[in-house]
């Protein structure tokens, strides 16, 4: 408390709700073999504007969905092996609960750059 105090005083706290409403979207692969996939789709999304959380950890979708809502993203993009072999993702808006696949190629018009919960 004492360390927060100090970097208030001299105005160099960092301004952490910033970060947490500062992701457009987490990119989620159900499996470790689909993971160049996802990495695939985190560098799309990021080279049109977004910003992304790509989590690569073996994680489990429950786990994903509430590290998304803590740190304020707006959408879940979850890449299965279905969806992998289509080409396409699973796209889910976490504002309205509503999800839909997508192509790969049209994710970064799916997600806007700056819509935030």
């Amino acid at each position: 408390a004492v360390i927060v105090e100090l970097l208030k005083e001299r105005g160099v706290l960092p301004d952490f709700e910033q970060g947490r409403r500062g992701v457009d979207a987490v990119i989620f692969p159900m499996s470790p073999e689909l993971r160049p996939e996802a990495v695939r789709a985190a560098s799309a999304l990021r080279d049109a504007g977004r910003r992304v959380d790509l989590i690569l950890e073996g994680k489990k979708a429950k786990w994903v969905f509430k590290h998304a809502d803590r740190i304020g993203a707006s959408y879940v993009v979850v890449i299965g092996k279905r969806e992998a072999d289509n080409g396409i993702a699973a796209v889910k808006d976490l504002a309205t609960s509503e999800q839909r696949e997508v192509s790969l190629e049209d994710l970064p018009s799916a997600i806007p750059a700056g819509h935030r919960k």
